[in-house]
């Protein structure tokens, strides 16, 4: 008890003192207003003022109702009759789109994979106009490609993917201007057919790419056995297109000749030529450097 009343005394002997100076002493009046003068501004920057980056913007409301587009800067907040809704970063971003299943003109379903770029530029529809602008924007952007992709079929589309990529950019920017969203560009990754489409479509290459092989090879074949005669029988069909392929190599030196070789055929020239063709009738005596000659004269008739 003794020691609240000390407290209580003290704290008197305080308020008299410094009563007595501030009427007294004009310092201690300037340095009262100074000091007074510093507290009304940390309170007024602590409970009126926000700050909003250069790429924030916020939406605030008066009693309820939309009042402003607050940023960039300061900007007045006034409390119990202004509130901040809700902040928004007008930068602009990537998502990324993802279509599992959309099908074609001609009935064929394709996987669809590639990034949008969007922008906020009106933060007031963007958020009072919709309750989730992203949500919207993801929804809108699939149900957007797969009805594109439905015009076209998968022959035209993969010749028009840049063609692609400007019409689905056209009609999402059509369609989310009422919510103060631009997509400056859209870009399709990739177009995945359906994994049965893509063997198909691997194997008729194989296929086409065996086909030229075979065809080479016969050539080499017609070729060595007309150059070679008898020194030919010793050969294996390895040899036989190692050499042809060398006799080809010389006569395109020094000209503007380009060899194209079939796919695994070239293969087979760089293996023997590492100096092994052991079995294929290569180091059976064969002078190779006068074959290769030989079926390069045969090939200048």
């Amino acid at each position: 008890m003794d020691m609240d009343l000390s407290i209580i005394f003290f704290a008197l002997l305080v308020i008299v003192a410094f009563v007595v100076a501030f009427k007294m002493f004009a310092i201690v009046k300037i340095v009262t207003y100074i000091i007074l003068a510093f507290v009304i501004i940390a309170i007024f920057f602590k409970f009126f003022v926000k700050k909003y980056d250069e790429y924030e913007r916020a939406i605030i409301f008066r009693m309820g109702k939309f009042n402003r587009v607050a940023g960039p800067g300061w900007s007045i907040v006034i409390p119990f009759f202004e509130k901040e809704f809700s902040k928004v970063d007008v930068r602009t971003k990537m998502i990324n789109l993802s279509v599992p299943s959309a099908f074609t003109s001609d009935d064929l379903r394709l996987q669809i994979d590639g990034m949008i770029y969007y922008k906020i530029i009106d933060p007031n529809k963007a958020l009072l106009n919709i309750d989730n602008y992203m949500n919207g924007l993801t929804t809108l952007l699939v149900s957007e490609t797969r009805n594109l992709i439905a015009s076209f079929t998968m022959r035209d589309l993969f010749g028009k993917l840049s063609k692609l990529n400007e019409l689905l950019t056209e009609a999402i920017r059509h369609n989310v201007w009422k919510w103060g969203i631009d997509v400056p560009m859209i870009q399709i990754k990739s177009i995945m057919p359906p994994e049965e489409i893509s063997v198909a479509m691997q194997q008729k290459e194989i296929e086409a790419q065996m086909m030229q092989a075979t065809r080479f090879k016969a050539e080499a074949q017609k070729v060595v056995i007309e150059a070679l005669g008898e020194a030919a029988k010793k050969l294996d069909d390895r040899a036989i297109v190692y050499l042809y392929i060398k006799a080809l190599e010389e006569m395109s030196k020094g000209s503007a000749t380009k060899i194209i070789l079939p796919m695994g055929v070239k293969n087979i020239a760089d293996s023997l030529g590492e100096g092994l063709g052991l079995g294929t009738g290569l180091g059976a005596g064969l002078d190779v450097n006068a074959a290769i000659k030989a079926i390069q004269s045969k090939l200048s008739v």
